[in-house]
């Protein structure tokens, strides 16, 4: 197997073929993330492809699942994928804007396309269109029942990367410093740096840092290194300085956790995620945030959020929406970890519809609801939700249930 800097040369190629492909170039693989495009599943489809690539003819195409210009309310993926693939890879990156995915279907159907979702295990609703040629899957999510005849490993650990990383230790035995360093860190940041409280790492997750750190080449710490990883990241241009996972996971959270100057709208659509639920069928989107409710609020109004959030709803043509936010806030003068819900409907749903939901949501021993304002008016609900182990892997499921338990 040619090593990983030799399989980042092929990138650039990528793009083009995708738009050349008039002329046929014999089957295509695609390795998908899901929408919400995030550090893990950015690093999962690029490994994954790696993992893949000694099997295929031809290079398998890693697919960033977000359009170009949204690279730029992800500093932290940008950051680490510019650290570890080297900027002119960086930029020769394959986004889902950068080509037509129905020409590549076309393309498909008439000379073959294999698709592996990765961090994912069913088609995003806005690209249903790939189910039939979905050829295998690596998640680490609750099996959604479709894509029958694929290949399958899904295994509800705390990051896609884990499981990535298993398939490369058990056909490599090791992987090079950068590939390393860019597998780590997801799983170090979905599992809050594998902490236990957290309650998100597996054994696995473990197992899986635990070999891939010893390869990673750390920087030599100086003196003050480790008491300044807790204040950096403001003008970090690479990670080749950092000595430990610990100033690495502090410098990438920093950067995830910097959303407090983005816009209403681009909270919503930073790390978002649409499914298709139930028959009649709901489109439900779910906005996961890194800023508590309490301090939106505090910054744009309960009126202003509820105005973005009818905006929001009308234009993605939704039923019902769910924002979780999440992160640290103050309580009795000490910062504490937690979850916010909110849940808004389109006016197409009815009041009954409404509150059959509702009712549903807060029975949920998944979510823990309680009301986040003593009243409630008109519009969104707000709710604190207890249960801060529940993300939107468990947060999803739960409502999937409820909505698919109207036409029972």
């Amino acid at each position: 197997m040619k090593g990983f800097g030799l399989f980042v040369k092929t990138l650039a190629a990528n793009t083009v073929r995708l738009n050349s492909l008039d002329v046929p170039s014999g089957r295509l693989t695609l390795v998908l993330g899901n929408e919400s495009a995030d550090l893990d599943s950015m690093v999962s489809s690029l490994a994954l492809a790696y993992a893949l690539s000694p099997t295929l003819n031809t290079p398998p195409i890693p697919i960033i699942n977000t359009n170009r210009s949204d690279m730029a309310l992800r500093p932290e993926s940008t950051l680490l994928l510019r650290t570890t693939l080297a900027n002119d890879s960086f930029n020769a990156l394959t986004f889902i804007d950068d080509f037509d995915l129905t020409r590549v279907v076309s393309y498909g159907h008439k000379h073959g396309l294999d698709v592996w979702l990765v961090d994912h295990n069913a088609p995003a609703s806005r690209q249903v269109e790939l189910e039939p040629f979905v050829r295998g899957i690596v998640d680490h999510h609750v099996d959604e029942g479709r894509c029958k005849q694929a290949e399958r490993q899904i295994e509800l650990v705390g990051s896609c990367a884990t499981l990535v990383a298993e398939r490369l230790r058990s056909t490599l035995g090791r992987v090079e410093p950068e590939l390393a360093k860019m597998l780590v860190a997801p799983i170090l940041i979905d599992t809050s740096e594998l902490s236990s409280s957290a309650r998100r790492a597996t054994d696995k997750d473990i197992e899986m840092v635990s070999w891939l750190v010893p390869q990673v080449e750390w920087a030599w710490p100086s003196a003050d290194q480790v008491d300044q990883a807790d204040n950096s990241s403001d003008e970090v241009e690479s990670l080749d300085h950092v000595s430990s996972t610990h100033e690495l996971y502090k410098i990438l959270d920093k950067l995830k956790g910097k959303v407090s100057h983005l816009s209403a709208r681009d909270l919503l659509r930073k790390d978002y995620k649409q499914w298709s639920v139930g028959s009649p069928v709901w489109t439900v989107g779910i906005s996961s945030i890194s800023y508590r409710l309490q301090k939106w609020i505090k910054r744009d109004s309960r009126k202003q959020i509820k105005k973005a959030l009818e905006k929001w709803v009308e234009d993605q043509h939704l039923d019902i929406a769910l924002v979780m936010t999440h992160g640290k806030a103050k309580q009795k003068g000490v910062k504490v970890y937690g979850r916010d819900l909110v849940v808004a409907f389109a006016r197409s749903v009815d009041k009954e519809q409404q509150r059959r939901v509702l009712d549903g949501m807060r029975r949920s021993e998944l979510l823990g609801l309680e009301p986040f304002f003593d009243e409630q008016d008109d519009g969104p609900v707000f709710f604190n939700q207890t249960r801060t182990e529940s993300s939107r892997k468990q947060v999803f499921p739960a409502v999937k249930a409820v909505i698919e338990s109207l036409s029972a």
